[in-house]
């Protein structure tokens, strides 16, 4: 007999109040009261723990939303276990009608861009029926990045521009600029929205020689980085050569302010802001092309196979 569970339906760190799905059947265990109405809100004493709103949503399914601290989250999962209810990372989605749907908002509550968002809603009507072609792995795999934020990195030699680039499109100082070339000693990471696609961006440090070996350990991490990135933004502004790259790449010309290059696919200025909205259009469509997101045709999503039904 499978065991019954419990799954935090809120993000797993502090915030002002926690949703906790359940068993029905636990709400008389946990709590002060022993008489439930289906649909119908309480305020209810979790002795020792909390008080929190609960809800009997149907005669197999609870919520209860606790505060949603740490502590009290921790001390909840203890009394669960007591209990005999496991974690699981899965709710059950009670206004589902199948498989299709139930897969769906599960993708589209962890996807991280925006993009996203009509593209699942969509999926329950093309999946219906649908079988899996080679075409579909191929454009799945691309699709799936609006689910799981795709890597890219810039990459440039030192003093290109690329941290002062990297500040522009986080909007914050998020890597240390300095006119000493090498001063990015490091990989930086930062989540960023390029137009709806939401990626992780890294400035890499130049690839030189050097005999400083903790410059030479932050080289090779980004060697190892940039090997996995699915992007690479080479840069270089008048004064610099490109770097050389065998993977999918785009190149972008910096401190357009000062001199522009004409063999650049988009050149920019992080001081003025110039083309950086058109940068990031770049970013999102190298990554997902725009005939895709347009596309009628059936994505089998991450998290998804016909097998479920």
């Amino acid at each position: 007999m499978p065991k019954e569970t419990w799954t935090l339906l809120t993000p797993p760190n502090m915030g002002a109040i926690a949703i906790i799905q359940l068993p029905s059947s636990a709400l008389p265990k946990i709590t002060n009261k022993t008489e439930w109405k289906i649909g119908k809100l309480y305020l209810v004493a979790i002795p020792d723990i909390d008080e929190a709103v609960a809800v009997k949503v149907t005669d197999e399914y609870a919520h209860i939303m606790p505060h949603g601290g740490m502590q009290i989250l921790r001390k909840l999962a203890a009394l669960f276990a007591d209990l005999g209810l496991v974690q699981t990372e899965t709710p059950t989605f009670l206004e589902t009608q199948n498989a299709i749907e139930a897969a769906m908002l599960t993708a589209l509550s962890i996807a991280q861009s925006p993009l996203a968002v009509d593209l699942l809603l969509s999926q329950p009507a093309n999946l219906e029926g649908a079988t899996r072609s080679e075409e579909d792995f191929s454009r799945a795999a691309i699709l799936n990045h609006l689910i799981h934020p795709p890597k890219v990195v810039l990459l440039g030699a030192p003093n290109t521009g690329k941290s002062t680039l990297m500040n522009a499109l986080t909007k914050q100082d998020t890597s240390i600029v300095h006119d000493l070339p090498g001063a990015t000693r490091d990989a930086v990471g930062a989540r960023i929205n390029c137009a709806g696609l939401v990626v992780d961006l890294y400035d890499l440090p130049g690839f030189r020689d050097t005999s400083d070996s903790i410059e030479q350990e932050a080289i090779t991490l980004a060697k190892q980085i940039a090997a996995d990135a699915i992007l690479t933004i080479l840069i270089a502004d008048a004064a610099h050569d490109w770097e050389e790259s065998t993977q999918d790449h785009l190149k972008v010309a910096t401190k357009s302010d000062v001199k522009i290059r004409d063999d650049a696919d988009v050149c920019v200025s992080a001081h003025t802001g110039e083309n950086l909205q058109e940068l990031a259009i770049a970013i999102r469509d190298a990554i997902v092309p725009p005939e895709m997101l347009q596309s009628d045709k059936p994505w089998f999503f991450s998290g998804y196979s016909p097998t479920e039904e």
